[in-house]
């Protein structure tokens, strides 16, 4: 009788293989089996959501509701000492690796990298990820939402894939690639191809209840086919980055909750955080954060503006907490609850980016020009809509930091640690708080400790560089317990900390880029000048949160620290230190597209920003060979999104052309009359002046049909990951005269881009200079 025999696939056939198959025996190479009871494993990582926004540690004073991850952390433990890094490529980074940042190259966002090894961006074969460790191991392996690990120039739809989700373990992927999208309507990939058809002919679509719609189909799916096979989840919301984007009824949950103002409120918070028992009884609250003013100097139409921000957030992250429920709830109508281990917790503290007053467009923040007050009341109505891409003061950020000080991208603790909480069925205490040192880089040998997996030698054939973290499973089963991780450093934008056995060394490098991004300019900047950083020193065992500042009275202890914060950014490509923001955008890097003068398309075709033509703050000339009918309608080109770039398209028939100036102003030009059914040839003469102003020209068949002056152009950035496209506008116009995806109707022969070459190529290193000045 024949028997089902198998083998590991990596071992050799186990015989015996004779001359016939009368005298062999059949084997079947399998993948490996995890072990057995292995749990399931769900990652859930929030994004800019302070130590103070969730419920069950603080909650705003009680104002701000998350009663899922309240949920998940009754039956748990909350983390009150949990730490990232403060930006958030280099917090996936090591969360997914279990090295530090910057030791696999990802210092820095994928959009700043530079050509150093602790910023480069290209994370080695040789720190695999988990999926990749736990696919080895019988896991099924899906990512859904936010990646940001992809070098920037390799993110465009011929990749290569290698460093996409899929290429690093795991076997599904839905989500964006870049570090923010609109959350009514993303820039969307299914595993390795961009989705063309996005889902905006859907009533009420939200991304993210699509994420948790694709985790739920996926899930049941796999469970289907293998019942008992576990599976790695790692859902990565958009929320609560900017754009604070929220369904209108869960905004309308949170009006006049923060009517009180930011004092009351921060008050109220930290009050609720000792009753909790997430902050030691007797903290202080810290001052303001420069730049934060008191609520009470603030007249009341500011404050009228400054409540609807918060009550757009709240609604933001109130309606992610209900994704969050409705997968849990999936889970424990099927049984699959109290077999999974569900980790919850965000990349860094809130942000700042919104600046003193807050800003409509938080692309203004990355081009560095300011919003008034009276531009942004204008729209305050549409504030969290589809024509909003907003973001809070940073008073409110110092809110959701509460009690710590600073924010995202600062490395004292508002900017590093953050709220998490571990359900743990079997393990945690139901209730806990655990509050031994932990960083994220923590959670790799912590999650494969428990799991019974120990990490391989060699992962894909490639030999593997050892786990910098340090496993904190014995906290989840003993809250009681100290710390493992005895030692970290910290660095962000020439930001600096280290911690070592509860005592901290922290700086703020003072530039302008941080002066522009906390909203104040009264104390001296100097950028490039490390020696004028001034080190603080803090007993984090007895100083929960940085107010009471040792240096003076220990400065040997602070110097031998400060000494251990270089050895080690020395051993982990720390070095060399740059405290440029946006302007490292603008420096040579590898291209997603080969370099030319002329770029020509012959097709409809989608590219990302890093795998276009760089048109961006240069002159061009566009021609469009096109067959137009007797109604044909539609973009020919399109280069940017809502909050800035440029398009050619008909409207009514007529040839037009927009110029969009960070979504506050629209250069528009069209024909008089409607261009004849027939072929074509449309031109555009763009030129870009020094001082950020512009014209365009446009002709047909020879013909001047029109001229634009364009006062305004965007100085550092049009989109974060929207590029060139032929025959539509896909995801967010450029002109809010059309709907995207505005499909052309007629047919594209040819589109021509021209740049300039040789010695009219634009100068980069003095529009480097311009950028920061700029700041």
């Amino acid at each position: 009788m024949n028997t089902f025999r198998s083998y590991p696939e990596s071992q050799p056939h186990p015989g015996p293989i004779g001359r016939t198959t009368a005298d062999s025996e059949p084997a079947w190479p399998v993948a490996a089996k995890a072990p057995a009871h292995a749990k399931n494993v769900i990652v859930v990582l929030l994004d800019d959501v302070g130590f103070a926004q969730f419920g069950c540690f603080g909650g705003l004073g009680g104002r701000l509701e998350t009663p899922n991850i309240d949920r998940l952390a009754g039956s748990g433990t909350r983390f009150n000492n949990f730490h990232t890094t403060p930006l958030c490529s280099p917090t996936r980074a090591a969360l997914m690796t279990g090295r530090n940042a910057h030791s696999v190259g990802v210092g820095v966002i994928m959009e700043y990298s530079t050509g150093y090894p602790g910023y480069h961006s290209r994370i080695p074969k040789s720190a695999a990820m988990l999926p990749a460790v736990l696919k080895e191991n019988g896991y099924s392996t899906m990512a859904l939402g936010k990646w940001h690990l992809t070098p920037d120039w390799e993110s465009g739809p011929w990749g290569p894939f290698d460093r996409w989700p899929l290429g690093q373990g795991f076997e599904r992927y839905y989500g964006f690639l870049p570090g923010e999208t609109s959350q009514w309507a993303p820039e969307l990939v299914e595993d390795n191809r961009y989705l063309e058809g996005r889902p905006l002919d859907k009533e009420n679509y939200h991304l993210s209840e699509d994420l948790v719609d694709h985790a739920i189909e996926w899930i049941a799916s796999q469970k289907t086919i293998s019942p008992t096979k576990p599976f790695f989840t790692y859902l990565a919301f958009g929320a609560a980055h900017a754009p604070h984007h929220a369904p209108a009824e869960w905004i309308e949950k949170y009006r006049g909750c923060f009517d009180e103002g930011w004092d009351v409120v921060r008050k109220e918070t930290l009050a609720r955080q000792i009753e909790l028992g997430v902050v030691p009884t007797g903290t202080p609250l810290p001052e303001h954060n420069p730049g934060v003013r008191n609520w009470d100097d603030i007249d009341a139409a500011e404050q009228q503006l400054l409540v609807r921000q918060m009550e757009v957030f709240a609604g933001f992250l109130g309606h992610t907490d209900h994704q969050i429920g409705r997968l849990v709830t999936y889970l424990e109508e099927h049984g699959l609850l109290d077999d999974t281990v569900i980790l919850v917790h965000t990349d860094n503290g809130a942000s700042a980016e919104g600046g003193m007053h807050g800003m409509f467009n938080e692309m203004s923040f990355f081009n560095r020009v300011p919003e008034t007050v009276e531009d942004m009341r204008e729209r305050m109505d549409e504030w969290g809509s589809p024509t909003s891409h907003p973001h809070y003061a940073t008073g409110w950020a110092e809110v959701g930091n509460t009690p710590q000080r600073w924010y995202k991208v600062n490395t004292h603790e508002g900017g590093t640690r953050v709220p998490m909480v571990m359900h743990w069925p079997g393990r945690a205490e139901p209730g806990s708080v655990a509050s031994p040192y932990v960083h994220v880089v923590d959670v790799v040998p912590t999650l494969l400790e428990g799991l019974g997996i120990e990490m391989p030698a060699v992962v894909n054939g490639y030999e593997q560089m050892p786990l910098e973290g340090h496993s904190f499973l014995g906290a989840i089963d003993d809250p009681s317990l100290g710390s493992t991780n005895r030692s970290q450093h910290f660095e962000c934008f020439g930001h600096r900390a280290v911690y070592r056995d509860g005592w901290k060394a922290v700086t703020t490098h003072w530039t302008t880029a941080q002066a522009f991004r906390v909203g104040t300019h009264d104390r001296p900047t100097h950028d490039g000048d490390w020696n004028a950083d001034e080190w603080e020193l803090y007993h984090l065992d007895e100083d929960f949160n940085e107010v009471d500042n040792l240096a003076d009275t220990h400065p040997e202890l602070l110097g031998e620290l400060v000494d251990e914060w270089w050895s080690l950014a020395e051993k982990h490509n720390v070095l060399p230190l740059d405290d440029t923001g946006s302007p490292r955008s603008l420096q040579p890097r590898p291209s997603g597209s080969e370099q030319s003068p002329v770029y020509t398309y012959d097709t409809p075709i989608i590219l990302t920003r890093s795998t276009s033509p760089a048109m961006f703050r240069q002159p061009f000339v566009l021609t469009a060979d096109v067959t137009t009918g007797v109604d044909t309608r539609g973009v020919i080109f399109s280069f940017g999104n809502a909050n800035g770039g440029v398009s050619l398209f008909l409207d009514e028939g007529r040839v037009s052309f927009v110029s969009n100036f960070l979504g506050r102003e629209h250069y528009h030009g069209s024909a008089q009359e409607p261009l004849p059914a027939g072929r074509h040839t449309i031109l555009v003469d763009f030129k870009q002046s020094d001082d950020g102003s512009a014209s365009a020209a446009c002709s047909v068949d020879g013909t001047t049909e029109f001229e634009i002056r364009i006062d305004r152009t965007n100085p550092i950035l049009w989109a974060v990951a929207q590029g060139l496209e032929v025959g539509t506008d896909t995801v967010s116009p450029v002109w809010p005269g059309y709907v995207s995806p505005a499909r052309f109707t007629g047919r594209v022969h040819l589109v021509t881009v021209q740049l300039p070459a040789g010695e009219d190529a634009p100068d980069l290193e003095a529009e480097d200079r311009v950028a920061r000045v700029r700041q």
